[in-house]
Parts: C-alpha cells; structure tokens; sequence
C-alpha cells in the first residue's frame, strides 16, 4: 500500500491525481502498459459475474469489441493498480432489497479478494446515480467497503466531502481533461488538491481516442510534487490524516 508519509518531506498540501475505471474490458490491457510506462496508478472496478464474456459495442458509426477480461489474468493483469467491486452482476442498487445489495456487493468483494490477492474495501456504483441513502446504509452496515465513487463530475480540484458518495473531477474521454491537466500541473494549492479521472478503457476505441489519451497521460505524469495513487490510497490518506471531519 502506498505511504504518503513519504511525501512529507515536500510538506503539505498534497497534490493527488488518481484514475477510475469500470468493468474489466480487455482495452485494459494497452490502458495498463500506458499508465505503467508513466508510472501512473488505477482503481479498476470488476463484475465477477462476467469474467471471460465475450462481446460488441455497434451503433451504426463504430463497431468494437466488448470483452472482458479472463478471471485468471486478474492479479497480473492489475498487478499494482487497486482492485475495487462493481457488483457482481452490474444492476441498479436502487431497485433492489436490502440483501439483494449486500451479495451484489459482498459477492464480488469476496471473490474479487480471491482473484487478486488484493484487500478490497472500494467500489464504484453501478450505472451511475442509481444509488440512495438505504444502499449506502446496507453497504457501509454491512460489508467492510468504506468509499464508493459515483459518477458525478464537478470540474474541480476540491477533496471529497462523503466517501460514500465520490464524485469526480471529469470523466474522460472528452475535451476538458486536457484544459484541467494543464491547470493542475500549474496549480500551487494552498489545501490537499485531488485531480479524479474516471471511463472505460472501451471508449478510447469507440471514439479513437488512443493517441489523445497518450497525450493526457504525458501533459499529467512525471511530476514531483503530483503524488499518483489509487482511490483507496487516497482514501486511507483521508482516513488517517483527514479524519473526522473528511468522512
């Protein structure tokens, strides 16, 4: 796990860049030689259900392939990037009961344990928004996950107020990342800043955006007063630093 007390030797406050990315598609693979190249980190959050599926995305502009990755590759594949739950089947929280939530959620953290070796304590909501306050009262009761990412996007810098309902700088791809990069690597915050990125490594083939995407990761990389992590190590950041006023 990484240790922030490293960084205090460059004193706070801490600049934090982190990624976020759902499903567990085989684009993952060129998505994870490009971040390691660069030194970067990832939260990558699977379905155990559909380990292996093969699939295609078409609309009458694109055609790609949508196939997630095999269960056995998922400790290498992820090998120092954070493995987090997406439920084990992708439904809406929402709708379901109270225990339908927790085996969603406590079904994939159990066996995404076994594949990667990893403590989990994280995850993304499936479908985005589809989440209320009973789900997160049955997750957070329930089961040992602490920090949940939503799919809301504020175009800021600001550190999360609710774990349990993580919001996010920018989803990528689309144009605003490029302009918030440049502006984060500018930035001489005088509190923790937090640069949160979350997609689908699917997308950079749907929208050809593989190149763009090498130029995102270059313009925010190979800074020393950036620290990269995964969600939850910003999230055990938060706990152990920033508690009990950040959640």
């Amino acid at each position: 796990m990484y240790d922030f007390k490293t960084y205090d030797k460059t004193g706070f406050p801490h600049k934090f860049f982190t990624l976020s990315f759902d499903d567990g598609v085989t684009q993952d693979r060129r998505f994870i030689k490009m971040l390691n190249d660069r030194g970067l980190k990832c939260t990558f959050n699977l379905n155990s259900k559909y380990f292996g599926l093969k699939g295609m995305l078409e609309t009458p502009d694109f055609k790609v392939p949508y196939d997630r990755v095999e269960a056995d590759e998922v400790r290498t594949l992820y090998n120092g990037h954070e493995v987090a739950s997406h439920t084990v089947s992708h439904p809406r929280l929402d709708l379901l009961t109270q225990d339908e939530v927790f085996h969603e959620v406590e079904d994939d953290r159990i066996r995404l344990e076994e594949l990667s070796g990893q403590k989990i304590f994280g995850m993304a909501y499936p479908g985005g928004p589809f989440f209320n306050n009973e789900v997160i009262n049955t997750i957070t009761s329930r089961t040992p996950i602490r920090y949940a990412r939503s799919t809301g996007q504020h175009y800021t810098f600001e550190m999360p107020d609710n774990l349990m309902i993580w919001d996010t700088t920018c989803h990528i791809p689309d144009e605003e990342p490029f302009d918030l990069a440049r502006q984060f690597v500018e930035l001489k915050p005088d509190k923790d800043v937090l640069f949160y990125v979350w997609g689908h490594s699917y997308e950079f083939d749907v929208h050809r955006w593989w190149d763009k995407l090498e130029e995102f990761l270059d313009i925010i990389s190979g800074h020393d007063d950036i620290c990269y992590a995964t969600n939850g190590e910003i999230a055990r950041y938060i706990f152990d630093y920033c508690a009990p006023d950040k959640g």
